[in-house]
């Protein structure tokens, strides 16, 4: 069964999307609510933390949050981390880019760089309170080679699951993984598709 994922960035969002399971509030379009920019990399953590904060005081349902590239190196990942979790945050992404990170010209970090920052994020949430998984923007830069090195990475630092951007179906279903599985800007869904995947972002 696949779970649908509504984006949301206002409070009204909330009550458009019944039917959903659950929530995803995108960096990229809460700058382009605020700032009318889609640059998600002009955000700071507190600026997001607050918009979670008032989207959690209206909702029980999951709340996927977008903790970005951790919005600095590995000890600001922490703290990021810990604000999201205060603030009422389910399922917190870390994603695969340098920081700032950019929705539009993705610049894909290191593999060290982006282990460094998925331990912090993992040593720094609550088990009770959240959970961590990575959010994997360069498929492009990387395909289904590095893709694989990032889950594999992400699985063995602790990280339970990963959301895809824009990857193929055919791709998903090779992927050799433990890792919960979602998708972002999908573009098929086939049997293969669906036994890979439990959350579907629209």
């Amino acid at each position: 069964m696949i779970h649908n994922v509504a984006k949301i960035c206002m409070v009204p969002d909330l009550f458009e999307q019944t039917d959903a399971h659950s929530f995803y509030l995108s960096g990229s379009d809460l700058a382009w609510q605020l700032c009318g920019n889609h640059n998600e990399g002009i955000l700071a953590a507190s600026e997001y933390a607050r918009q979670l904060s008032y989207l959690r005081l209206k909702t029980n349902k999951l709340i996927f949050a977008d903790a970005q590239s951790g919005f600095g190196n590995p000890l600001n990942t922490y703290f990021t981390v810990k604000e999201f979790e205060y603030h009422g945050a389910d399922i917190i992404l870390i994603n695969d880019q340098e920081f700032p990170s950019q929705t539009q010209q993705p610049r894909i970090a290191a593999i060290y760089s982006f282990a460094g920052r998925v331990k912090a994020a993992v040593d720094a949430h609550n088990q009770q309170n959240s959970s961590i998984w990575v959010k994997l923007d360069g498929y492009s830069n990387y395909q289904i080679t590095g893709l694989q090195q990032h889950l594999t990475v992400a699985e063995n630092l602790g990280a339970t699951g990963a959301l895809l951007n824009s990857v193929p179906a055919k791709v998903i279903a090779q992927l050799d993984t433990n890792l919960t599985l979602g998708v972002l800007n999908s573009t098929k869904s086939d049997s293969s598709y669906v036994e890979k995947v439990e959350y579907l972002f629209k």
